[in-house]
């Protein structure tokens, strides 16, 4: 019986020592795989497999080069994120530099800027470089950055949060079939960013052959309800929109659009408003809201224009996009403001905007007034809407003047080298039809009404004929 015994702890012993041996050999085979992975480019064909911080040895060329051999994403070789490394001084320089240098050459409100608020950012170069200087811890250093990118007054142009980068990763991760956010989505999976934000990084997911768009929002507003349907006044609806949610929660909303259209007749006005919208996804109000609710097709041009740069070339690479070289194309006869800005642009595009009702279901479309409440929080994918609805005069806009630059293809996401921090900002100098920089004059409402109650008022008035 003790011989038995003895035999089975030997074999017992054999069996955890070669399975430990074993579990580190295949650990070592695994670092030497992704060892060679990074050295070899970051790719390795034969099993799909890319690092993505080698994303940096691409130039924009190469990178388009291999995206467009790509027969589909590679796995993503994701190490466990690490407490970042604290920046030395040098590096914070560098950083600062480099956003600099990125915003110099893409971003489109510089004019915008200093007409505004009498801010000459370029200028400002070595006061901004002393502030970075003179910080001396990582923390130091994002408050000074995050001053620095303030100074240009967009709501696009920031310092992301965690919140945000983990977000659009999950965004992006569903879509590789667009060329610059593909980049993007491989830059905010490097090493360095997922250590600064503590992510584990996001593979690529099943896109179901959809293409999305660039998000435009970065406010996360934590409502549970997006659409919300109620009657303010006799005779009248209000639909209460909160965000331009992406296309996988349409069919939250609508269940509540439904609603109304089946008892559209009890309605002789409807209120869309998006006071304190954010903005979020042109889709939202291209595909889905708008053609529920029109009864006649409607349409709009702006018109949009490019820095020459590697990331324009990024953007400008969609295949989907009508892109004409600003020195062959004659806009002589567009009436545009401040067209002195684009003596530093290179690429044009003539954005028209149709809007088709969608006519499978019987209920569609509301014949009576449609009326558009806006305010001064009214910004991006909303701001898009809010333009779109004035210069189409598909509705009455009542409330404030909005917050505007909603004329874009959509936000750059970019990354710092050393402190993985991510910035984003548009380059898209958007003109509405009316040749306004949108940015600038924003969209000013046909009335203006300081508070809710005096809107509702107001349309009472007009809806009875004494306005």
């Amino acid at each position: 019986m003790k011989n038995k015994i003895k035999i089975f702890c030997l074999i017992l012993v054999f069996m955890l020592t070669n399975t430990s041996c074993a579990k580190r050999r295949l650990d070592q085979l695994e670092a030497r795989r992704t060892q060679t992975i990074v050295e070899d480019g970051g790719f390795n064909g034969k099993d799909d497999v890319f690092y993505p911080d080698n994303i940096d040895k691409y130039d924009i060329e190469s990178y388009l080069k291999w995206y467009k051999n790509l027969q589909n994403p590679p796995q993503l070789q994701l190490p466990a994120p690490e407490n970042p490394k604290a920046l030395t001084n040098k590096q914070m320089v560098e950083d600062f530099n480099y956003v600099f240098n990125e915003l110099k050459a893409n971003y489109p409100f510089f004019g915008v800027l200093k007409r505004e608020y009498n801010i000459d950012f370029i200028g400002s170069y070595k006061k901004y470089l002393k502030r970075i200087e003179n910080a001396k811890t990582d923390q130091e250093f994002i408050d000074e950055m995050t001053g620095i990118m303030g100074e240009l007054n967009n709501s696009h142009a920031r310092i992301a949060d965690t919140a945000y980068v983990e977000n659009t990763l999950k965004y992006y991760s569903k879509n590789w079939n667009t060329p610059s956010i593909y980049y993007e989505f491989l830059k905010m999976n490097k090493q360095v960013v997922r250590n600064r934000y503590d992510l584990k990084g996001e593979q690529t997911q099943d896109s179901e052959g959809n293409s999305q768009k660039r998000a435009l929002s970065f406010i996360n507003k934590n409502k549970t309800t997006n659409l919300t349907l109620e009657s303010p006044a006799e005779g009248i609806a209000l639909l209460k929109i909160n965000s331009m949610v992406d296309p996988e929660k349409f069919s939250q909303d609508e269940a509540i659009l439904d609603e109304f259209l089946r008892n559209k007749h009890l309605y002789k006005a409807l209120i869309i408003d998006i006071r304190e919208n954010y903005g979020g996804n042109m889709d939202y109000w291209q595909k889905f809201l708008l053609p529920k609710i029109l009864k006649s097709p409607k349409s709009v041009t702006n018109h949009l224009f490019f820095k020459d740069s590697d990331r324009a070339k990024l953007i400008l690479a969609d295949d989907t996009l009508n892109i004409e070289t600003l020195k062959n194309v004659d806009i002589s006869g567009v009436k545009l403001e401040h067209s002195s800005d684009l003596k530093n642009f290179d690429y044009y595009i003539k954005d028209t905007i149709t809007v088709n009702p969608d006519e499978s279901k019987k209920e569609y479309g509301f014949e009576g007034n449609i009326y558009l409440m806006v305010d001064k929080a009214v910004f991006s994918a909303a701001e898009g809407m809010a333009s779109f609805m004035k210069n189409s005069e598909s509705a009455s806009l009542i409330g404030e003047t909005t917050g505007g630059d909603g004329i874009t293809l959509g936000v750059i996401n970019d990354v710092m080298p050393n402190s993985g921090l991510v910035f984003t900002y548009t380059n898209t100098l958007g003109y509405a039809p009316d040749g306004t920089i949108n940015a600038e004059k924003r969209t000013v409402p046909d009335i203006q009404s300081e508070s809710f109650r005096n809107s509702i008022e107001t349309i009472q008035e007009i809806e009875a004929g004494n306005f």
